[in-house]
């Protein structure tokens, strides 16, 4: 009796400890990083799950090649040649990563994309800044500016391969951005996944270029092997010690992480530890499509006591809607709420917040999202036109023709147009007629008389 009791409070202990350390593992607090800075996102919503020092500024390495390979990507240079220039390859560190290509040797852009992702090299970096932007420094310039525009607020860039210097800087949640905005990209997608990719010989070098992924993640029989793992990009200097950038999906939640400043190997262990939060705590739920939420909404002008109806716009967000939630979320109990007014007044641009649709889950607001005019509706032909019902008869308006909206104009102007035509054919046709049978009279009365003459 005795054992048994002893044994069911040794068993309870057990799972007391099991269910307390499972719970510390999914909590945020609990999480022991050795990175000095680190993010958590949701790639499909850019939600922060997680963060630490995310916006502290640091050195990223050549994580920054995200960057250079957005720019690239965007650039849509794929199947341009890239002749690598004297400054491209004597433009990097002695020792530094590199695939040994040559001054005056030439490979695809996209050839480079591969060079640069998989195995970091340095040299086909200077070549694809040269190649968009004419230099290394007017390139650097664009990556920082475009960093700008995607919201990174603590991010410069002096280089598009991330060796060492004291003014290249960003933060986690700058990369974060970064490394979200390269995700729209497909060729991006299939780069970052890819583990062997060959070069074939080029005008400097007769034999392949065999390259190999560097990323442990996605790396079997890697220790680091990840369930989920994407791909990413890896970095380190001396100054910036390791630094990682990583995704990971699973079903239909994809996470981004970032660790900055991480010793020996603790950037993929950070790495995982982060995803095992994510994925244990959070999914991405997509709560509405576009067309759930599309609305038609009159636009009007007012002239005078009148209100003419001129067109129409569709309402609605500018993609489907996604929303990070927890776990156990259940959409079954969401209800949603569409405010827009009755009709609007012209003019109306081409995405114009019109409204919003607001998403309600436990008595709480989730999600609200602005809903945007589809097409630009301008005050041109306003005083011309009127409608009668939705489908625009045509009437008239003391004397004046009018029309329910601009297309039925278009559409009766043509008609006018063919009507015009073929009225002034058929009297074309008839003058014709005319002017021969005069002809043919005239030429018989000539004859008639010529006959007389002879008798």
């Amino acid at each position: 009796m005795k054992k048994n009791i002893l044994m069911i409070f040794l068993t309870a202990i057990f799972l007391f400890s099991s269910f307390h350390r499972a719970w510390a593992e999914n909590t945020p607090q609990s999480m022991e990083l050795g990175a000095d800075a680190a993010i958590l996102m949701d790639a499909a919503t850019g939600e922060i799950l997680y963060e630490k020092n995310s916006t502290k500024k640091e050195y990223p390495a050549s994580i920054t090649k995200i960057m250079t390979a957005l720019l690239a990507l965007e650039s849509g240079k794929m199947d341009e040649n890239i002749t690598f220039s004297h400054d491209a390859i004597f433009g990097i560190e002695p020792g530094s990563s590199h695939i040994a290509l040559q001054e005056g040797e030439t490979i695809t852009m996209e050839q480079a994309l591969y060079a640069l992702l998989m195995r970091s090299a340095n040299e086909a970096a200077l070549g694809i800044a040269e190649q968009i932007d004419g230099s290394v420094e007017k390139f650097a310039q664009h990556m920082t500016q475009r960093a700008k525009e995607l919201g990174c607020e603590n991010t410069n860039f002096v280089n598009p391969n991330g060796l060492h210097d004291e003014n290249h800087y960003t933060t986690a949640y700058d990369m974060a951005l970064i490394a979200k905005e390269a995700l729209k990209f497909d060729e991006f997608r299939k780069i970052i996944q890819t583990m062997y990719y060959e070069i074939p010989p080029t005008n400097k070098q007769q034999e392949t270029r065999y390259l190999y992924g560097q990323h442990q993640m996605i790396k079997p029989p890697s220790i680091y092997t990840y369930e989920g793992c994407e791909g990413g990009k890896t970095g380190f200097t001396d100054e910036a010690q390791n630094t990682l950038v990583t995704y990971a999906k699973r079903d239909d939640t994809e996470l981004i992480a970032v660790v900055l400043h991480c010793q020996g190997a603790g950037h993929y262990e950070d790495t995982i530890k982060l995803f095992d939060y994510g994925f244990a705590n959070y999914k991405t739920e997509k709560i509405a499509s576009v067309n759930d939420i599309a609305k038609t909404i009159p636009v009007v002008k007012e002239d005078g006591k009148k209100t003419i109806e001129i067109d129409s716009v569709t309402a609605k967000p500018q993609t489907d809607v996604y929303k990070t939630v927890a776990v156990d979320f259940d959409s079954s109990q969401m209800t949603k709420e569409i405010n827009l007014p009755e009709q609007l007044t012209m003019p109306v641009n081409k995405n114009d917040a019109v409204g919003n649709a607001t998403f309600y889950y436990d008595g709480q607001i989730l999600e609200s999202v602005p809903l945007l005019a589809d097409h630009t509706v301008e005050d041109t032909v306003a005083a011309l036109v009127q409608t009668d019902n939705a489908i625009g008869n045509f009437t008239s308006m003391e004397g004046i023709p009018y029309f329910g909206n601009i297309k039925n104009m278009i559409l009766f102007s043509v008609s006018c147009g063919i009507g015009a035509f073929f009225i002034s054919f058929v009297i074309c046709r008839s003058i014709g007629w005319y002017r021969r049978k005069r002809r043919r009279l005239a030429r018989q009365k000539r004859l008639s008389r010529q006959r007389r003459s002879y008798r």
